[in-house]
Order: structure tokens, then sequence, then C-alpha cells
């Protein structure tokens, strides 16, 4: 019997459109394929974080607390409640029992899978990964396992590393047996920068559809969001100028669904709670691409509010797959301009190009499973 390992960034205790798109594509194969599949326990080991670190963010607390420091970035160890994420993780995200924190590790472990899949998210964006890079382009597998990737990212449209670097990673690529890329962008770094053809197919969260997040909210459905909902991962003072503008012409107020504060501690909400929040939504405003997909799935009015540090070709790609490019912020557009058109997708219309979408995802990973019909 078939038995699949999937590896991507499903550790993470901050970031919910990674534990949820894990979870997607686990459900998906297990569920619509039919096969047994789990996530590789895969946690590295960063590094802890040095005194001069430390010593930076004490003194940014001090500036914030006195109104000297003007914009706060979001401090992920300052944040509580971190078991929000493997609570998540626990209840909807099969694992295997042992965790490996290293690329040594994962080779010293002779896993018995007929096949791995790396996807989704920006798995191969080497920034991301660092020094363990090679471990997303599974280096690790024997040669009698079939090495396969399921919509991974670039995360941007260029291919930044040393030649040496690329020669390594491209060594690893052309042993897989199946490739595809979440972005159109990834189909052409494939091929210019190693040489082989990949499949444009959808992130795991369009590819398992709305129903499975339905019953992940299940639980919250009685909790109301306010009328806008903004997931932004780095605020500006235009960005805030912004969300004002909207408040006053639709006449709701808004929430932030990062985290809440409690006598000045942040909290991360739960992972249901996060989701429920854009299903109950009456405008969501994000920098995030998968509070996007969130925002198509749950069928609502939204605005990508772009954050070109973290990468925009992935939103890009998607917006233009599905035809909603007005959708993506110009910088320069008032409010009042751009709220009606918005505020009238035909959301019938984007179910349409969804379901053409996920039959031709869904082929491929047969395919590449070895699935018959």
């Amino acid at each position: 019997m078939n038995k699949i390992g999937i590896l991507n960034y499903q550790y993470s205790n901050h970031n919910y459109g990674a534990v949820l798109q894990a979870a997607a594509l686990s459900e998906y194969i297990n569920t619509n394929i039919g096969v047994t599949a789990e996530h590789i326990n895969y946690i590295p080991n960063f590094k802890v974080v040095g005194i001069l670190n430390k010593s930076k963010k004490l003194v940014k607390k001090v500036l914030l607390t006195f109104g000297l420091f003007k914009t706060e970035k979001i401090d992920h160890e300052a944040i509580l409640n971190k078991e929000t994420f493997e609570n998540f993780r626990t209840q909807w995200l099969p694992r295997t029992n042992a965790v490996y924190t290293s690329l040594d590790e994962l080779q010293e472990k002779n896993f018995s899978y007929t096949h791995v899949i790396v996807g989704s998210d920006q798995v191969w964006r080497p920034s991301y990964a660092g020094t363990e890079s090679l471990v997303y382009f599974l280096s690790f597998l024997n040669n009698d396992v079939k090495k396969i990737s399921y919509a991974a990212s670039f995360g941007t449209d260029k291919w930044d590393l040393e030649q040496a670097a690329t020669d390594l990673i491209s060594e690893q690529v052309n042993k897989f047996s199946a490739v595809s890329v979440r972005e159109s962008s990834g189909v052409e770094l494939c091929q210019d920068v190693f040489g082989i053809n990949a499949q444009h197919v959808l992130d795991p969260t369009l590819l398992v559809g709305r129903e499975f997040f339905d019953r992940i909210c299940h639980s919250t459905e009685h909790k109301k969001s306010s009328g806008i909902v903004y997931y932004k991962l780095d605020k500006s003072d235009d960005f805030l100028e912004l969300l004002s503008s909207f408040e006053q012409q639709l006449g709701f107020n808004s929430k932030d669904i990062y985290f809440d504060k409690f006598n000045g501690d942040a909290a991360y909400h739960n992972v249901d709670d996060w989701l429920s929040y854009i299903k109950n939504s009456e405008f969501v405003i994000t920098d995030s691409y998968h509070c996007v997909c969130f925002a198509i799935l749950f069928e609502k009015p939204f605005l990508c509010y772009p954050n070109p540090t973290r990468g925009l070709a992935r939103i890009h790609s998607l917006l233009k797959l599905l035809g909603l490019e007005k959708h993506f912020y110009d910088g320069e557009s008032k409010c009042q301009d751009i709220i009606s058109e918005l505020m009238s997708v035909d959301y019938k219309k984007i179910e349409l190009r969804l379901t053409e979408l996920r039959i031709e995802s869904a082929n491929f990973l047969k395919l590449a499973l070895s699935i018959k019909e």
C-alpha cells in the first residue's frame, strides 16, 4: 500500500496560512485520493537570538513606550500562546511521531514512503530555508522514493543564488518524478534555471475547497467578526489611513485578526477563530497570500494591500489566474474610487474557474502518485 510523506512549513507557530495549507494537502490526499499521507515532522533548529539582538529589542521596547518609535514591527517571540498552532496541528494534521531538526537527521532515517511531496508554500525560497534549503529539494531521500513537488513556491519571480548553490539544487530537482508550482513565474523559473517542465497548480487551500474549512470553523460559528477584518503582516501609516477610509465608506468597524492584546500582552487567535473571523466578515484587507485565498473561498469582497518585501509574484499570479487583478491595490487609488468594484465580485464565475483548475490540479496529483481511476 502506498504511504505518502509531505514536507512543508507545517511547524510554524505564527503563520496561520502555513498550518492551514498543510492540513488542506494531507486532507485532500487522504480523503479525495484515498491514500495515506502524513507530514514529516521536520522542525528546523533555528539559532537562539543573540545578546545583541535581545538588547536591540529592549531598546526598541523603551522607545515604543515613550512614543519615540513610530512603527512597531511584529516580534513573534514576544507573542503569547504559540500553543494555539500546535493544538490545531494535533487535531487536523497527521504527522510522524519522530521530530527531525536537521538535514543530517533526515538523512539518517530510512523512510518507508513510496512518494514524498514537498509543498505547498514558499518551500523553494532559499532565503526562507537558509542553510537547510536542500531539505526542501528532498536531497535526504533514497533514489527509490518518488519525489514530487505540489504547488511549491519560489515566492518571487527571481532566482538569486550563486551558481555553485544553484548547481546543487538543480541536481536534486532533476531527480523529481513530477514537478508543480504555485505561480506562473515558478513555471518559468523551473525552465530557465533548472531546465525542467513544471505544471501550474492550485494552492492546497483552493484545491480542497470550502467544505473542509467550514468544518474547521464549525465550533466557532457563533463568533461574529467586525464588518472589516484585516490581516496585515507589516502595518504602515498609509495602510492605516486607507483602512480608516474603508471604515467610513462602508460604515463598519474593523478588527485586526493577527493577534489580540490584553493588558499590554499580545496573544494569537486560535486558528479556527482566525478562519471564522474571515468567514463572518463583510470585507477583508490583507497582504497575506493565504488570507486572500480564504477571502475567495468564503466569497468575501477583499483588497490585497501589497507588501513588496514578502514577495508579490505569488499574489499577482493568483489574482490573474482568477481574473481578480482589480483587487490588488495600486498604492494610489482612493477608497471611494474602487470600493463599488471591490464589493461586486461575481463569485459564481470565480467558482466555475476554480472547478476547472481543481480538476487539472487533482489530475496532476493522481498521475504523480500513480493513482489509477
